[in-house]
């Protein structure tokens, strides 16, 4: 019985790892390409642009066409014009067309079943704060979020936190909504976590009009978080950036959002984003000390 118990585990846990590898395999391989792809093609500057697979890369998708459950996402593949669809960009790639038709008929896909994109509908309201029903994945995402207020108001706070689930960091993520208005900010989540907020006392579930967490890719995400920060994005050298230097990036990026400012983060960016570059190499403090060393003898 005891050996029964133990295979069927070792079996689930088998299957947990295959999905979760294939997951990963899609939103890495897939998902980011087809954003970078977005990213490269040179907006206005060409008319007509298209994206090819791999070998290995088509595989993937047509595993996923087969089986999306494997990867934890849930399609209608029982719809055969979807099917067909999918089946078409698995051969044939992208092209700026079917980007052109992506935007147009978006509201129609599902979005949410793949975990692209968590709307209103899937968040908890009670009178204090507003939680999201289930866990959402790590990774990089956009708030959006629309309060209409009785009365104009730039300082509604929203303050979205990472509920306590094991003994992984605590995340806060700060924004100030205006009344009326499409509030937007980054959001990082370093582990799969489960969302809440606080709602102000004047404001219900009835006030928010719009709620929705988009899921990004890094490069994205990056491309946001630079233009915010007032840096240009270079998508080949910032790929190569390490996660201690993305961290003082995001880090100055979130520091936007707060109320209360910390200065050792400034500071910190500061030191590494300005003082870095304006400090010479090695090789030229080498040079400027023979230059003065020739000038002086």
């Amino acid at each position: 019985m005891k050996s029964q118990i133990s295979k069927t585990s070792a079996a689930q846990k088998t299957a947990v790892k295959r999905s979760d590898s294939l997951a990963t395999q899609f939103h890495q391989f897939i998902v980011d390409k087809a954003v970078n792809w977005a990213l490269q093609s040179a907006n206005g500057k060409t008319r007509f642009s298209e994206l090819k697979w791999t070998e290995g890369e088509r595989e993937i998708l047509n595993q996923i066409i087969e089986n999306p459950k494997a990867a934890n996402l849930k399609l209608p593949v029982q719809d055969s014009k979807f099917k067909r669809f999918f089946k078409s960009i698995a051969e044939n790639g992208l092209n700026t067309i079917d980007v052109e038709k992506f935007y147009h008929y978006r509201d129609r896909l599902p979005l949410r079943d793949l975990q692209w994109e968590f709307k209103k509908e899937d968040f908890a309201f009670t009178k204090t704060k507003v939680a999201y029903k289930v866990i959402v994945p790590a990774g990089y995402y956009m708030l959006e979020l629309g309060i209409r207020a009785s009365q104009f108001s730039s300082q509604i706070g929203f303050d979205l936190k990472t509920i306590e689930q094991t003994k992984s960091k605590h995340q806060e993520f700060e924004l100030q909504a205006k009344s009326n208005r499409i509030s937007k900010r980054l959001i990082f989540l370093e582990n799969n976590s489960k969302l809440e907020a606080a709602l102000p006392s004047n404001i219900s579930e009835s006030d928010v009009y719009h709620l929705r967490l988009a899921r990004l890719t890094k490069n994205f995400f990056m491309s946001r978080m630079f233009n915010k920060i007032g840096r240009q994005f270079d998508l080949k050298k910032d790929q190569q950036l390490t996660q201690d230097e993305l961290k003082v990036l995001w880090n100055r990026y979130d520091s936007i959002f707060k109320r209360h400012k910390n200065p050792f983060t400034e500071y910190e960016y500061y030191i590494q984003q300005v003082e870095a570059k304006q400090t010479p190499s090695r090789a030229q403090q080498l040079r400027n000390l023979q230059k003065w060393m020739i000038k002086n003898r």
